[in-house]
């Protein structure tokens, strides 16, 4: 049976994207073959197979991806159909580019091959499989060959802390060998040629072409042993330098150690950035200064909302974070970090998330890892040995937890519940029931509809025989922010602002998702509850830490709720969604506040304490 070949898509700004394809290779000087190869088949995947993509369903949407304030009748026509939907693609997407530049150096390498004159024949399915298993096969043979390398095929352009930074700047045989070199002891593609004795044809060949016709610099960070460390290209893009990639060995991200080499050179040759993925993993940001740009690391970085969107969508630069307070360690949490291992004094709460994220996990040594920490920065919490204990529940509430206890919560009313209670009472209001946090009952109030239950078992994938594997996932994540996932987090935050005022504050995307995140997740772990869909004893540990996590990263509710008002605004736009669902939690959250009997009106900002929630009444039926 034949495959039925999958729907094109529709995508509003095709003509663009096969313009910037061509563009670009037109500034890089590709071979024709390889030209009509970018504009036919490397086209076609982009516009219907390239994953990140923005719907546009509306002509704000339009707007916002265009940059033109009339839609073309086009668009309206198709707009009022309601037919399949339409996609923008960012034409100067960094992954987009990322897979031209392989397709590139693949047909550049095979330009003398057999396939020269077929590469029409080559679909990019093929292409990309084969330049996989090419440097696969470059991995199996990094310990065979070896060129010496010639010192004056080195020029130095700046010490640096763990040696120095040299440009390869010879051309001919001398530059072919200095590859080879670089590649025998980084083990990437660089200088990896077809005809290795006499340095000819292969990967080796596109980079050689590029230095010799100067359109690529290629820099060495090498020891005093002039052994290479890292490897940094640049491409003339546009008539400007421009940073390409940042490697360590095999082709991974460089040791962090030797961030402040890579700093050093950055601000000594000043290329524009253009996004590199690599850059950011490293820990190393792009300003604007004046007409030039200079280079910071991670820990310098003096703007909070840029530093918050990197450590969101970058969790690991949490090691280098300057001042890692809660919120820095929640954040981070949120995109996906350990935390523990990577700060030297973990934020009790925060490793407390962790434990009962991991709750039913069969990792007994993780958990123990995560209890001896625990116990380190919040002793009362758990008891000392969590082997030992098998009998009834002792020490701390969280003990209890992961030791099955499965008691159903004591149902008395403290301000600390009431508190954590109130966390999502904004969304019970615009539902237009009262949260009813003032009795301390876990389980959301009656009223909230078939249809809200119907969307949200949608939303976790709950359905008949995967109820119990949807709530463990949702347990299981339950910190962790998807949208800090989005590409949109770091490249808005780049964007310059206006200076922010009190009633304007700067944007901080990153702060906002989380806001809206933690609102959304108390929601709907209470409505969960209510559907008996989620045991009350895990829910009420897994409530209370996220009250404690928007009392360490809010400074009063009136903060929290504009920040999450806004969070939701950014992720509807980012998603393609209606504007005027953001615009109803802003008028929900308006009146909301100006209600009388307003839970966070009633509740003080400073009333709930995580400690005080716990011991107070403990989370547990007795027998």
């Amino acid at each position: 049976m034949n495959a039925t070949p999958a729907a094109a898509r529709d995508v509003i700004n095709a003509d663009k994207i096969r313009a910037a394809i061509a563009r670009r290779s037109r500034g890089r000087h590709d071979h024709a073959d390889i030209a009509r190869w970018l504009q036919t088949h490397f086209f076609r995947w982009a516009i219907n197979s390239f994953e990140h993509v923005l719907p546009v369903r509306s002509i704000e949407g339009w707007r916002t991806c265009i940059g033109e304030p009339s839609p073309p009748a086009w668009f309206l026509s198709k707009l009022a159909a309601a037919g399949a939907p339409m996609i923008y693609i960012d034409p100067e997407h960094h992954l987009l580019r990322d897979r031209e530049a392989r397709m590139v150096e693949f047909f550049h390498a095979r330009l003398g091959s057999r396939l020269a004159g077929k590469f029409h024949r080559i679909t990019f399915a093929d292409a990309e499989a084969a330049w996989s298993k090419d440097h696969e096969r470059m991995q199996r043979r990094s310990k065979r060959g070896w060129w010496p390398s010639q010192p004056h095929a080195l020029a130095e352009v700046v010490a640096t802390p763990h040696g120095r930074f040299v440009e390869l700047r010879a051309i001919g045989q001398t530059l072919r060998g200095e590859l080879a070199y670089e590649s025998f002891h980084m083990q990437h593609c660089l200088g990896q040629f077809a005809q290795r004795d006499r340095l000819e044809g292969g990967y080796g060949e596109h980079y050689a072409h590029g230095c010799e016709q100067g359109r690529i610099r290629l820099f060495s960070l090498r020891d005093p042993n002039n052994g290479p460390h890292v490897t940094v290209s640049l491409i003339e893009d546009l008539g400007e330098w421009s940073l390409d990639q940042v490697k360590g060995k095999q082709n991974t991200i460089p040791d962090a150690k030797y961030a402040s080499d890579v700093l050093c050179l950055l601000n000594a040759v000043r290329p524009r950035d253009i996004g590199s993925l690599d850059l950011s993993r490293l820990g190393i940001v792009a300003q604007n200064e004046g007409d030039e740009v200079a280079y910071v690391a991670f820990a310098d970085l003096r703007d909070a909302a840029r530093r918050h969107a990197l450590l969101g969508a970058f969790p690991h630069l949490l090691a280098q974070h300057p001042q890692p307070d809660p919120f820095a360690q929640w954040l981070a949490l949120a995109g996906g970090a350990a935390v523990v291992g990577e700060v030297a004094a973990p934020h009790g709460p925060v490793v407390a998330a962790l434990h009962a994220m991991n709750a039913e996990e069969a990792s007994v040594p993780n958990r123990a890892r995560l209890s001896a920490t625990l116990m380190e920065v919040f002793p009362q919490w758990l008891a000392p040995a969590l082997a030992q204990e098998t009998v009834a529940p002792k020490g701390g509430w969280l003990r209890r937890l992961l030791m099955g206890g499965g008691a159903a919560a004591a149902n008395q009313t403290t301000p600390h519940r009431q508190w954590a209670l109130a966390v999502p009472e904004l969304l019970f209001y615009r539902l237009g029931v009262d949260g009813d946090s003032r009795r301390g009952r876990l389980a959301a109030p009656q009223g909230t509809g078939d249809r809200l239950r119907a969307q949200i078992e949608s939303e976790l994938g709950i359905s008949d025989g995967e109820t119990d594997a949807a709530i463990r996932t949702f347990c299981e994540t339950f910190f962790r922010v998807p949208y800090l996932a989005h590409p949109m987090l770091v490249t808005a935050q780049q964007e310059p602002h206006e200076t922010a005022s009190k009633e304007d504050p700067q944007p901080d995307a990153a702060r906002d998702l989380l806001a809206w995140h933690a609102m959304r997740q108390s929601h709907l772990l209470r409505l969960l509850v209510a559907w008996n869909l989620l045991d009350e004893t895990r829910g009420w540990a897994l409530l209370l830490l996220n009250a404690q996590r928007v009392r360490d990263c809010f400074l009063d509710w009136p903060d929290f709720g504009s920040a999450a008002a806004r969070g939701h605004a950014i992720w509807l736009h980012w998603s393609g969604r209606e504007a005027h669902r953001a615009k109803a939690t802003q008028v929900a959250l308006q009146d909301f506040q100006d209600e009388y009997d307003c839970a966070w009106k009633r509740l003080p900002w400073s009333a709930f304490d995580l400690a005080q929630a716990i011991a107070a009444h403990p989370i547990y039926a007795t027998a």
